[in-house]
């Protein structure tokens, strides 16, 4: 039996509905019909019209049965990809874009999605190749040259970064407001170039064109990070309106400073397993009046009870009903404790398990990654191969007081495994408090030590998280902590240089 043709009447009514961008009108003319009677255009009209509603199942649904139908056609293929992107599908947005750009090599468009895509999964190198080609083969300047110069920045090419964010202002059309999101990313280049003066005004600029919650967060890290911490944990409270900020919003208020005498206060836990440990400091300056839950993650529940003052819930498990909620990096504002201050006292730790015996008097932690998901993972972890002359020619025993596919790296070297001992955090902090020291990049355990006072050798990249400054070699949040800083982006080779001088010391 043969497949109905679209409807001419239909289709005429979709692509003009379309024409005078009323998409919705262009949707429902084609909702009725069959789609195994489509051509090319067809498809388009109807897939276009659901990417403009931001319906992007129903895109992805309309452009994969036309890319099984017309395998060739390279504008399917790109708004198949559009519409997985947008869906969070980064790895089928990838590959269908790579199917638009094979089919048509000058794909402006597809070259610059796939700019963006190649930066998500951190394969900067290619971004950078895909955001060039674009620009090559005349996409939206702007767009472009910004997406180069993320890619740019990411790879620490930084004098290279900020011609590209240059570039992409000077293609702002004649009369128009530059783009606040280039304006933002200039700015945060700035800051990771340490020209805080610089980096100001762009924000400012950039926020009075659009008052977007993720500017004032980014600029509240960068305060933070330059040591202003009043307008810095102010501006950082925006962090709450990005989404996806909280992993659960609890049906009662955000504390505000309330009196909470006869009230119970949850605190959630927000961001890693590190940041918790960090903001467990603010607990002692918690009115004492009222009672306190925390919901932390399920493997920090161990580690947390009977050291926080009230109970210590699973978030993933039913929450008590509250008067109020505080996310923990809300603290230090609602505590008015906004400068780095240490733990009252240091943490203690359980008994066990026992750390397995070594043959050397001294037993050091080693930790040379952090989780892979982290957005700046790719900074922050040391390659073990940079760590092994150290690891080789220095004699203690060295432990790995991690979980995770990064001991896979370990290969040959003398450094004892210890996931098979770790069932969560507490068991992490009973084999740390049976170390002389812990060496580690910026990850939970270097918190985890911090907070328990073992001495601490933490690994720093040229562009540090907030809480570490851009100088020095100590910090009040810890005060049993030595930073060991990269003194340009990249450079693990001095860090570790600087490692081995302190260390050796320190014997």
């Amino acid at each position: 039996m043969p497949v109905p043709a679209p409807v001419a009447a239909n289709v005429t009514a979709a692509f003009e509905a379309l024409k005078r961008k009323d998409f919705a009108a262009a949707r429902d003319a084609m909702a009725g019909e069959d789609m195994g009677g489509f051509a090319v255009p067809h498809f388009l009209i109807k897939g276009l019209a659901e990417l403009a509603l931001s319906d992007w199942a129903a895109a992805r649904a309309t452009f994969a049965a036309a890319t099984a139908v017309f395998p060739d056609e390279a504008l399917l293929w790109l708004n198949r990809g559009i519409a997985e992107e947008n869906m969070g599908l980064t790895d089928a947005a990838i590959a269908s874009q790579q199917k638009c750009v094979g089919i048509d090599p000058d794909q402006a468009e597809a070259h610059g999605n796939l700019a963006n895509l190649y930066r998500k999964v951190k394969r900067f190198a290619l971004s950078e190749k895909m955001a060039r080609r674009a620009v090559e083969l005349g996409a939206a300047r702007g767009d472009a040259c910004n997406s180069l110069g993320l890619a740019l920045h990411k790879q620490g090419k930084f004098i290279d970064a900020e011609a590209a964010f240059h570039e992409a202002m000077r293609a702002t059309p004649e009369g128009a407001p530059p783009n606040p999101f280039v304006l933002s990313n200039m700015a945060n280049l700035m800051v990771d170039t340490r020209r805080f003066d610089e980096a100001w005004p762009l924000f400012a600029q950039a926020q009075a064109i659009t008052d977007r919650a993720i500017i004032r967060r980014d600029e509240g890290l960068a305060r933070l990070l330059a040591g202003d911490w009043a307008r810095g944990w102010e501006l950082y409270q925006a962090r709450l309106d990005v989404p996806g900020a909280l992993r659960g919003r609890p049906a009662c208020p955000l504390w505000r400073g309330e009196d909470l005498r006869g009230k119970k206060l949850l605190i959630l836990a927000e961001q890693g397993f590190g940041d918790v440990v960090h903001m467990c400091r603010y607990e002692s300056f918690l009115p004492r009046e009222g009672n306190v839950v925390w919901a932390v993650p399920d493997n920090m529940v161990r580690l947390l009870t009977g050291r926080m003052r009230g109970a210590v819930v699973s978030e993933t498990s039913p929450l008590p009903d509250c008067d109020f909620y505080a996310p923990v990096f809300s603290l230090p504002l609602l505590t008015g404790h906004i400068l780095p201050e240490p733990m009252a006292s240091p943490w203690r730790a359980h008994a066990t398990p026992a750390l397995p015996a070594g043959t050397r008097t001294r037993k050091i932690g080693i930790i040379w990654a952090g989780s892979r998901t982290h957005e700046r993972d790719y900074e922050r972890s040391v390659p073990l191969s940079l760590l092994a002359p150290f690891v080789r020619e220095t004699d203690v025993d060295f432990y790995a007081p991690f979980t995770g596919d990064a001991l896979n790296d370990i290969g040959d070297l003398p450094i004892a495994r210890l996931d098979h001992l770790i069932g969560d955090f507490a068991d992490t902090a009973a084999l740390i408090a049976q170390m002389d020291c812990v060496i580690t990049v910026d990850t939970a355990v270097a918190h985890l030590a911090g907070a328990m006072g073992v001495k601490t050798y933490l690994l720093l990249p040229y562009c540090p998280d907030w809480r570490w400054g851009c100088e020095g070699d100590t910090t009040a949040w810890y005060p049993s902590m030595t930073l060991l800083r990269q003194p340009r982006y990249g450079d693990w080779g001095s860090a570790i240089g600087l490692l081995k001088r302190r260390f050796g010391k320190a014997a």
